[in-house]
This record gives C-alpha cells, structure tokens and sequence, in this order.
C-alpha cells in the first residue's frame, strides 16, 4: 500500500514510518513546517510540504487532496492534532482513502478535557469533582482550589496547568465560554499512560508505559513499559463506548483503590515508541487489518535521547539514571533520524517560537492544533 504519514515534526511519526516501511508498505511523510524531524527517516520514500490546517484548511483540504491523486495514497495515518483537522477534511478526500481516524464529533469529544471528563464519570473513572469553569466568576466561586488542578479545556503538554494552586495564582485562570478550563479533583497515586489502536470500537493494540523522565511537568522523553491489566480493561471500555477507531491514548492516576482517568488524547503519544519495537503489529493494527485478539505488547524502554539529556542533565549523576540510559534505546537514533537533521527541526521550531513571540512547546503545535473551533468547509 501507498501511505501517507501526517504529523512528520513529532517524533513518533518516525516509529510510524520505520513500522509501516518494514512491514512492506511505501511511506510518505508530511507536514506543514519545512524541516519535520521524520523527515529524515531513510524509511520514508519522500516528505511533502502542506500547508497549515489550522491557518489555511481550504489550502490544507485541496492541496491533500491534491497529493492524494497525484501519489496513488491509498491510506493516511495521522499521528499529532492534524487528526482532527484531517477528520473535517475527510468527506473532501478521495473515496479510495482509507482514513486512520474516527470522525470528528468523537474525536472532540474526548480531545475536551471536560466532555472526557463527564464520560469518565460516566464509566466509572472518573476524579471526585469536576467543575467546568466559563468566567471569572467561576474561578472565584471555589473556594478551595488548593484541592484542584485546573487546565484548559483544550491544552496539551500539561500546558497551562496549575496544579493545587494558591488563591493569588489563579490570575491566571481566565476561562471564558468559548475557552472554558477545567478544576478537577487533584488525585494522588502512581501516574499511568497508555497508547492504543482500535477499530470500530475494538481495541486491536495497546501498550502501558511511566513517563520516568520529562521535559518540565510536560511531554515524557524516557518511557518505561509496565503491566497493568486494569489499565487495559480501562482503555477497552473507552473504545467500546465511542465506537472509536484508530490511535487512541490515555493519561491515568493508580491510586491504589482504583484508576481515575485524567485525559484522552485521540491521537498517537509517546507509547508508540514502545509498540514499534513489535513493527508487524503496529503495522496491521493502524491500517485495520489485525484479526486475532488484542495485542498487549512486552517493550523494553525507549528515550528521547537529545532531549532527555538537554532537559534533564543531571541524570548522568546518578547511578540509577546511567543506568537507565544503558537500559534504553534512543528512538529517534533508531528510526534512522541522525542528529543533524534533529538540530536542523529543533532549531525551525525554535525560529518559529522567537518570531511569534511563544514559547517552544506552544510553536510545535500552534499551526496544526485544534481548540475547538468551528471548521469552514
């Protein structure tokens, strides 16, 4: 099969495009920025250049389509937030296109952190309180936020997030009712992430991992595989109630007692890094095609080598952090991406952040993002 990879500036796009290559699929990887990270991935056929779906969707719907046409793709997989613009686009896209996602109703549904976290209530996982906030007034009226953590509702990367926070931080929560935020419960207990495939409200995949190492209170750069069979029944029971299909990935608190599910991101994480090192399944499973039973799959720990040592230096000094680094693989070093080509992506994302006045972690999102907006088709 032709694929198309969307998503080529995040790291796991590489995993993807190795995963999909070595299972006897061609691979073409694109984006929006000019020097995407997978890019240099030797198992991706080419990278094309498209442009920002969230600046320019009408541009971002032709010129995909465009592509489409001109290359024979007969499946596109997104990895990153341009799923849920690839989603709106969807009905514009030849009807030979096999498209790796859900609609975007479901996808909306679970990328709001407050409709996630009404449905995890619903199900059983949900934290003790839930207080939607959609003015100031709202942030005021709670009277003891250091019992709280409060995010946007659509954020990413831990963005934004104050955790137990003190009265006088709150200055900084200004919801409003077309960006409203989220104060839910601050729970306790041993973080879980987990990545998983599905199909039409089957789960095909799914893989379980700690974020040992991150990059501030944000993204993880060294991933830890463990068990978790409560975590799994989790995930199977968030599937089956959307009827979702394609990647899907959850955020979730063991306290102990029970498994409190924090957020959903309806689109590849981190985990991806662990279910490549299985590359046939990873395959079948994003295309569809897996038959037997659901795949939990037994990974060894995988980093983000660069990033890990630049964020987190210190923990060359440790016995117990060299010796992880032993333990694991770089990623990025083994989807064949040199570090040249990782300078070269870092250093547009950093361009990008100085001319626009944003941060780092706000410039790898801000021209594929979705928060909510009403898409003009």
């Amino acid at each position: 099969m032709n694929i198309l990879v969307l998503g080529s500036r995040a790291p796991i796009a590489a995993d993807i495009t190795r995963a999909l290559a070595v299972s006897g699929h061609r691979v073409l990887v694109a984006d929006s920025l000019r020097i995407p990270v997978a890019g240099g991935t030797p198992f991706a056929v080419g990278c094309l250049r498209l442009p920002s779906p969230r600046l320019e969707f009408s541009m971002f719907q032709r010129v995909l389509r465009s592509k489409c046409v001109e290359m024979g793709i007969d499946a596109i997989v997104p990895v990153s937030e341009e799923v849920f613009w690839l989603a709106a686009a969807a009905d514009s896209l030849p009807p030979s296109v096999s498209i790796r996602t859900s609609p975007l109703a479901i996808l909306a549904g679970l990328h709001d952190k407050g409709r996630f976290a009404a449905l995890a209530t619903e199900l059983g996982f949900g934290a003790a309180e839930n207080i939607l906030l959609n003015s100031i007034a709202d942030v005021t009226s709670i009277s003891e936020p250091e019992k709280f953590v409060f995010k946007p509702v659509f954020s990413r990367f831990a963005s934004r997030v104050l955790i137990r926070p003190k009265r006088s931080w709150l200055k900084r929560v200004r919801p409003t009712r077309d960006q409203p935020w989220l104060a839910q419960t601050f729970v306790a207990g041993r973080e879980l992430c987990a990545y998983n495939v599905a199909e039409r409200g089957r789960l095909l995949l799914h893989v379980a991992y700690e974020p040992t190492y991150r990059i501030g209170s944000g993204a993880g750069v060294y991933f830890s595989p463990v068990v978790s069979e409560t975590l799994r029944l989790m995930c199977e029971r968030f599937i089956s109630a959307t009827g979702f299909t394609g990647q899907i990935s959850f955020d979730a608190i063991d306290t102990g007692a029970r498994l409190v599910a924090l957020e959903c991101n309806p689109r590849g994480t981190s985990g991806v890094h662990l279910a490549a090192q299985d590359p046939q399944a990873l395959s079948e499973t994003l295309l569809g095609q897996f038959g037997s039973a659901a795949r939990s799959l037994k990974a060894q720990p995988r980093m983000l080598l660069a990033p890990l040592l630049l964020k987190n230096p210190m923990v060359l000094l440790s016995r117990s952090g060299r010796r992880r680094i032993r333990d694991a693989r770089d990623a990025l070093a083994n989807a064949g991406i040199r570090p040249g080509r990782q300078a070269a992506a870092f250093a547009e994302i950093a361009w990008r952040a100085l001319r626009s006045g944003i941060s780092l972690t706000e410039s790898t999102t801000a021209d594929i993002e979705w928060n909510g907006e009403m898409v003009d088709r």
